[in-house]
């Protein structure tokens, strides 16, 4: 219980931490967005303002006198313009004709002047569209202005007092729009982070739930496997108990009375006490494999002495063939559970079935040992080696093994060795879900 609560929390702490560095970066994701979009709020409101000012004020007061230059033809032009020069807001206004001369500044020296338009500006004449930009002041009619970091350019296309088009620029200082900005994302922002706290607050509780439900599911599944890993050690342990009480006895019975049958032959029956010596051997054998699937079924060593023990007894019949067989058992596994070292036991004798019938190696290594909260088990041997067919093309044995160490959450591969021949590799936990389960 102790053990489920601690992984439950962390889990928890886990989730809030990741929660917590979502939420960080969805607000600063959410403050770029909203910046950006107050900015061209503030921009686009600075625009229009613009292009109210130079149709409603500047375009009318344009004349025939102020085209010409006639003296204090512009008196009512300054007087009405520098009103909003004076407050900051306005920094500049020129006013073009459509050669691209100044007919009005309140730069007196640039009247007259005459500068090259860009293209879209130009296309503004004799139309009631409008152009603006945040400008680099690096042309050459912005001499003026160069004394300024930025200025909002605002184009608008107009007609004068006596309908001729003109082209009425004015620069705005970008002050307004940083003011606009700040009024517009102070509140946007608190709204648009409120509503992420919100949601997070709600998605927190779900996932919660989800996670317990997970939880639950997986402990039920877990007991699932725990009853059937259970189940099939309480029938490989009858199963054995037949085989050694049962068949095997009778089989050695059998063997111990085939030398009285051939002592009650005639000298002269050869042929008869022949058949009884190789009956004999037959029986030999077969008692012989029976045993070792009776190992196999249900290894004693295992039950009794541990991995190593066990792990010898899959050893004895390759050394008996001639092939070199090292192990190494890592001391810590004695303190593993029962359920973790059956499956250390099943993927050694996974490898050393894989030499047996395949690698037709000298040598083999069995290494077993503990690596964090993991078990690791690698069979090595300098066989033949490839190819290795994927376990879903007739590796039954590997495919059974690979399932039911993925079903506890580990993993186990069959490929070459590093320097030739094949590898068994398995990592998989100590300690499985169940441990974890109320």
């Amino acid at each position: 219980m102790g053990d489920s609560r601690t992984v439950r929390g962390r889990a928890v702490r886990r989730f809030l931490l990741w929660s917590l560095i979502a939420l960080t970066v969805c607000a600063g994701g959410v403050s770029l967005a909203v910046k950006a979009a107050a900015r061209d709020i503030a921009v686009r409101d600075a625009s229009t303002h613009g292009i109210s000012f130079a149709r409603d004020v500047v375009a009318p007061l344009i004349t025939m006198a102020v085209r010409r230059g006639d003296p204090g033809s512009d008196r009512i032009l300054d007087a009405v313009v520098g009103s909003p020069l004076r407050d900051d807001s306005l920094v500049r206004i020129k006013v073009w004709d459509v050669g691209g001369r100044v007919i009005w500044s309140d730069v007196h020296e640039l009247h007259g002047e005459t500068f090259t338009l860009e293209p879209e500006e130009a296309a503004l004449f004799g139309t009631t569209s409008s152009v603006a930009s945040l400008s680099d002041l690096s042309k050459e009619e912005n001499q003026h202005e160069q004394g300024f970091d930025e200025l909002l350019e605002v184009y608008a296309g107009a007609v004068d007092s006596d309908g001729k088009p003109i082209l009425v620029e004015s620069y705005w200082s970008s002050d307004r729009i940083v003011r606009d900005e700040i009024v517009i994302s102070t509140r946007i922002l608190p709204l648009a982070i409120g509503a992420l706290v919100l949601f997070i607050l709600t998605v927190i509780p779900l996932a919660l739930s989800l996670a317990r439900r997970v939880d639950q599911a997986q402990a039920e599944r877990s007991s699932l496997l725990r009853h059937a890993l259970a189940a099939s050690d309480v029938e490989r342990r009858k199963i054995s108990r037949e085989l050694h009480d049962g068949l095997i006895q009778d089989l050695t019975s059998l063997g111990y009375s085939l030398p009285a049958v051939a002592a009650e032959l005639p000298p002269q029956s050869t042929s008869a006490r022949g058949v009884l010596e190789s009956v004999g051997r037959r029986l030999q054998g077969d008692i012989a494999s029976l045993r070792g699937l009776l190992t196999d079924l249900y290894p004693v060593g295992l039950a009794r002495e541990g991995l190593e023990a066990a792990v010898e007894q899959l050893a004895q019949p390759l050394r008996a063939e001639g092939i070199g067989v090292t192990i190494d058992v890592d001391g810590r596994l004695k303190e593993i559970s029962a359920e973790a070292t059956q499956f250390a036991y099943h993927v050694v004798r996974e490898g050393l079935r894989n030499v047996a019938k395949h690698a037709h190696a000298r040598t083999v290594s069995v290494v077993a040992t503990v690596d964090g909260s993991d078990v690791v088990v690698t069979v090595d041997d300098d066989g033949v080696g490839g190819p290795f067919p994927a376990p879903a093309k007739g590796h039954l044995g590997l495919r059974l093994l690979q399932d039911d160490v993925a079903d506890i959450g580990g993993e186990v591969s069959l490929g070459a060795r590093p320097g030739g021949g094949s590898r068994l590799h398995a990592r998989f936990p100590q300690r499985f879900a169940w441990s974890w389960a109320p």
